[in-house]
């Protein structure tokens, strides 16, 4: 199995839904993403990034450059600096690697590594 989707698998059946851990973890990191994100009455955030996200993860990486390039630019054009774009990668690696704990594996960290620097690259 991919160690990125079998690390993401591992987080959804420890976590249920990764969206309110990681959109804490981004916003105790960055309080100003908030405010360039939609909230719901409840406060939690509404919009389909960390999905997409997930979704090019999941499919190797085949598509995340060219998702990632287009949307980067997106978000530099609603006023999002390209280093808080850039840092969402390593913060949802880094947050499944704290959920994670003692099951996080040196083959799921050198498959985040390498995705992340595909889109790097």
């Amino acid at each position: 199995m991919d160690p990125v989707a079998e690390s993401l698998d591992l987080l959804a059946a420890r976590c249920g839904d990764p969206a309110p851990l990681v959109y804490a973890t981004l916003f105790a990191r960055h309080p100003e993403a908030a405010a360039h994100f939609l909230m719901d009455p409840g406060g939690h955030v509404r919009g389909q990034m960390l999905a997409v996200a997930l979704e090019a993860l999941l499919d190797g990486g085949a598509r995340l450059a060219g998702l990632v390039a287009i949307e980067r630019l997106n978000h530099v054009n609603i006023g999002v600096p390209e280093a808080l774009f850039d840092g969402f990668l390593p913060l949802l690696r880094d947050v499944v690697r704290d959920a994670l704990g003692e099951a996080w594996t040196p083959a799921m960290e050198a498959g985040w590594a390498a995705r992340i620097a595909a889109v790097a690259g």
